[in-house]
């Protein structure tokens, strides 16, 4: 993986504009222990529900944890689902202006019922019509402008109607006027309707419905991909193949270039096109190499299929994998690799311990709860809000300091043994996944109800409060420079 070039971290702050079907991914998540008596059918006892950006929202999520700006454009209902997006969006700071609310919509969510993280069921709750005429035209009206600024455009089609001939060829043009690059994630099999498109990422049965027969060898494969682009005007059809990874095929040369797929253990496949075409795209618009945007996009596959349910794959992931040195250099850990990471200590016999928190501005109030937190155990495990989480929390001001920059600064303390960053807004999932023989809090807890405590103590572990530096807090230091600099 050395021989890659391009830097993941480019992609930070560029815009996006993702144009497609929004929709909400919920999961149902509990225990099996008995078959129904009612039906041969199992009862799940369910113990969590989550909801996550899904469809098209899934690429915005995946592009947001690229550091990208992102626009969403797309026609959603005036319902409680929708509300739901928008918020959510609203919390990764994405745009958007160009999310279309009607009471003619329903805003779909695909529930998914979980035991044992092993998929029981999915139910969904939509209704896929046709987007009117009239959202067409105020989309003719309104997307040059959404466009300004852009470095490309992906059009998440998932079939629900929003992306139709005359939608797709709105934005299209409107793109290809501005020379912005269009990445389309296709539907169905008529591919007319994303002429002009630069690049197609269709998967194998979907590329075998575009063309209407079974590709069963590999010159198949590219000659089904030429003629598609001939036919409909694409530039490149990026084919991805599952286990063989991906195939990218130009319409103007007519050569295949393969990119096997990376073996990693498979847990959940769920969204990785979000991922292939958010990270392709990006790459590609920025101007990496056709290859470095393949194999990019195939390394954040390989990293999102090894979680469960529809995942993401962040820049320090990424680049950990193409320069596997970097790893070892880090005390920053994903979710999976804490889990992995608690596990082979605690057969170490040492005692794990966990806080948790936004250190939004690092102050020596923050120093002393490590330290005291440190001395219950010999590993300590600190879990951040990510941006996403404190803007949630804390208010849209919030936070002062990136993720990234909270991250890079927590990491050269040497009381902090590990660093997880975590998306949720309690660090519940990081706890069940890490399980700490101590959680730690501060006193202004105690007497509360405090997010994975009741877990740890199930697990025979404790949960312990320290004492706080009185007056020191992020707010104070915040409301202190406003204080001094005020009327300067």
């Amino acid at each position: 993986m050395c021989d890659i070039t391009f830097d993941i971290r480019e992609c930070s702050g560029k815009k996006v504009v993702v144009f497609g079907d929004m929709m909400i991914d919920e999961y149902l998540e509990g225990n099996v222990s008995r078959i129904s008596p009612e039906a041969p059918v199992p009862v799940v006892h369910v113990q969590k529900c989550t909801k996550r950006l899904g469809g098209a929202g899934n690429v915005v999520r995946n592009l947001c944890a690229l550091g990208a700006k992102v626009s969403a454009v797309s026609f959603i209902g005036a319902d409680e689902a929708g509300d739901w997006l928008a918020e959510r969006f609203k919390s990764y700071d994405v745009d958007i202006s160009g999310l279309c609310r009607s009471g003619e919509a329903v805003t779909s969510i695909k529930t998914r019922v979980t035991a044992h993280n092993q998929q029981l069921l999915r139910y969904d709750r939509e209704l896929v019509r046709n987007v009117p005429g009239s959202y067409v035209k105020q989309l003719e009206g309104t997307i040059d402008s959404l466009l300004g600024g852009a470095c490309v455009l992906i059009i998440s089609d998932y079939g629900k109607g929003v992306v139709t001939a005359d939608s797709a060829r709105a934005v299209i043009t409107a793109a290809k006027k501005k020379g912005i690059p269009v990445v389309v994630d296709p539907k169905g099999s008529d591919y007319t309707k994303y002429r002009g498109a630069t690049v197609c990422t269709p998967n194998m049965k979907e590329l075998q419905g575009a063309v209407g027969r079974e590709l069963s060898s590999e010159e198949e494969i590219a000659q089904a991909g030429v003629e598609l682009c001939e036919n409909c005007g694409i530039d490149y059809i990026l084919a991805t193949r599952s286990e063989k990874g991906m195939s990218l095929i130009s319409g103007k040369t007519h050569e295949k270039s393969d990119y096997p797929a990376l073996a990693k253990e498979v847990s959940d496949v769920t969204g990785a096109g979000d991922t292939v075409i958010s990270v392709f795209s990006l790459c590609y618009a920025l101007g990496a190499s056709k290859d470095d945007c393949c194999r990019l996009s195939n390394i954040a596959a390989s990293i999102v299929v090894s979680k469960f349910g529809a995942a993401v794959a962040s820049p320090d992931e990424i680049r950990r994998c193409i320069t596997p040195s970097a790893k070892n250099a880090s005390c920053i850990l994903t979710l999976e690799e804490a889990a992995q990471t608690a596990e082979k200590l605690r057969n170490l016999g040492k005692k794990i311990v966990f806080t948790n928190g936004c250190f939004d501005i690092v102050h020596a109030g923050h120093i002393s709860s490590f330290k005291q937190a440190r001395e219950f155990g010999d590993i300590l495990f600190v879990g951040v809000n990510s941006d996403a989480s404190v803007r949630r929390l804390k208010g849209d001001k919030r936070p002062i300091v990136s993720q990234e920059n909270r991250m890079a600064l927590l990491e050269s303390l040497s009381c902090i043994d590990y660093l997880v960053l975590f998306e949720d807004d309690t660090p519940e999932e990081l706890i069940r996944a890490i399980k700490p023989d101590v959680l730690v809090k501060g006193k202004d807890w105690e007497g509360k109800e405090v997010a994975g405590g009741e877990f740890v103590r199930s697990c025979g572990g404790e949960v312990k409060f320290i004492e706080l530096e009185q007056g020191l807090s992020t707010t104070n230091v915040i409301n202190k420079i406003l204080t001094v600099y005020k009327g300067e």
